[in-house]
């Protein structure tokens, strides 16, 4: 087990499946109530097939992530990255288990993002109510349970550790597919890339999600998506149900667009196919951090 130092840490590694399950997390609709608007909630379920190898990995759990979290997992996992969790320690043994203080975390996620807002009155949250926040966005995390086709039983995709009190800050353990990428196991070698640096300067939520899976885009080259493919990263395969929603994701969907832009090493060209329509070439830079890993 090791602890995060001073710095802010600027790499997260992440498995494909949490990256590319579609449906894991989601910007969660309002609903109106007498008291004003309010998240829905619904229970989760996503899945996602690496077709090569013919394995499944499927989530569950009861209630679904939002955006929120995805900032809350993803400043866990730049930590751990840092804290050279899922590699050898001193002594030979794998490192398990990270752990900091809340702020850490707040400071990892992103001082500016909506894990640091009251959802339901739209204020900022002072020091406090940001990690009581933050507290509740990993418990949701930890409700999550991961089952992989290759493996028996389910775990959970965070876990925090019975023998430290939430009070004085986190303790937490990840899930196998976590583990793998961070670098344990067979398959530790495979894994994706989120620049947190990048991440944090993200205020929209359609843009933090859409930034999030294009991390499947090799790092020195460029893929190419219909305007469809693209915008299924943020809402899932479901079609909108009226014109008025696909108006309203298209305006969000542009703006996501926008803002990943501004970022230096990322481009979006509207490129013609060979069948006579238009789609998105999404170039990313060679990363900065070759042989980085583990370091702050």
């Amino acid at each position: 087990m090791l602890k995060l130092s001073s710095q802010l840490p600027y790499l997260a590694r992440f498995d494909r499946a949490t990256v590319l399950a579609t449906a894991l997390f989601f910007i969660k609709r309002k609903a109106k109530t007498a008291d004003g608007l309010s998240e829905t909630s619904t229970p989760l379920s996503a899945a996602f097939k690496y077709e090569k190898l013919g394995r499944t990995v499927r989530y569950h759990g009861p209630v679904q992530l939002g955006v929120n979290d995805l900032r809350s997992l993803q400043g866990l996992l730049a930590i751990a990255t840092a804290a050279a969790v899922g590699r050898q320690g001193t002594g030979g043994a794998i490192v398990n288990t990270v752990e900091g203080a809340w702020e850490e975390l707040v400071r990892a996620c992103g001082v500016q993002s909506k894990t640091a807002t009251d959802i339901a009155t739209r204020k900022k949250a002072t020091g406090g109510k940001r990690t009581k926040l933050l507290q509740l966005s990993v418990q949701r995390l930890c409700s999550v349970r991961v089952q992989s086709s290759d493996r028996p039983g389910e775990e959970s995709l965070v876990s925090f550790s019975k023998d430290y009190d939430v009070k004085d800050g986190f303790k937490v353990s990840f899930c196998s597919e976590l583990l793998n990428a961070l670098g344990a196991g067979a398959r530790g070698t495979h894994y994706l890339k989120i620049d947190m640096e990048e991440a944090r300067q993200l205020k929209s939520e359609a843009a933090r999600l859409l930034h999030f899976r294009l991390a499947n885009v090799n790092e020195g080259s460029y893929r190419e998506f219909t305007s469809v493919e693209l915008e299924s990263m943020i809402w899932g395969a479901e079609p909108p149900r009226t014109e008025a929603i696909r108006k309203h994701r298209r305006r969000l969907f542009n703006q996501a667009i926008k803002e990943i832009r501004t970022l230096p090493g990322w481009s979006f060209d509207s490129v013609p196919t060979y069948r006579g329509s238009w789609e998105w070439r999404v170039k990313r830079r060679k990363s900065r951090f070759e042989g980085a890993v583990g370091k702050v």
